[in-house]
């Protein structure tokens, strides 16, 4: 094997080493932080105290199930500012739970209890 042909393989390696790098670094800030609320303290989650959405639900008759609210706020917030639960249909909120409960945390009584909150409170 000459020198030329040993340096051009050298080169062709640094480049695919360099585009699988560039590959992962693009494909990084895709993924899902492990802690959900290290999301919410990168990207400035909410918190219970700020004003939200969900808020609205207080200016009409309501399911009241604090308890359930407030699991819904301490677990979807830590990712994202809540939705208002009128903001979508009963039958809308199933498919939401059921996809996003567990990266969220929520599972068994807890995740049946928020969706009957949200189902409850939806328009």
């Amino acid at each position: 094997m000459t020198h030329a042909s040993t340096t051009h393989r050298f080169a062709a390696l640094l480049i695919l080493g360099a585009v699988i790098c560039a590959l992962g670094a693009a494909c990084s800030g895709f993924s899902v932080p492990a802690d959900p609320g290290l999301r919410a303290k990168m990207y400035g989650g909410a918190s219970e105290e700020a004003a939200s959405p969900v808020a609205a639900t207080a200016t009409r008759p309501a399911f009241a199930d604090e308890g359930a609210r407030t699991l819904y706020m301490s677990h979807c917030g830590a990712c994202h500012e809540p939705f208002d639960p009128g903001s979508m249909g009963a039958g809308d909120w199933p498919r939401f739970v059921r996809k996003y409960g567990p990266r969220a945390g929520l599972f068994g009584a807890n995740r049946a209890r928020v969706l009957t909150w949200l189902q409850a409170n939806a328009r």
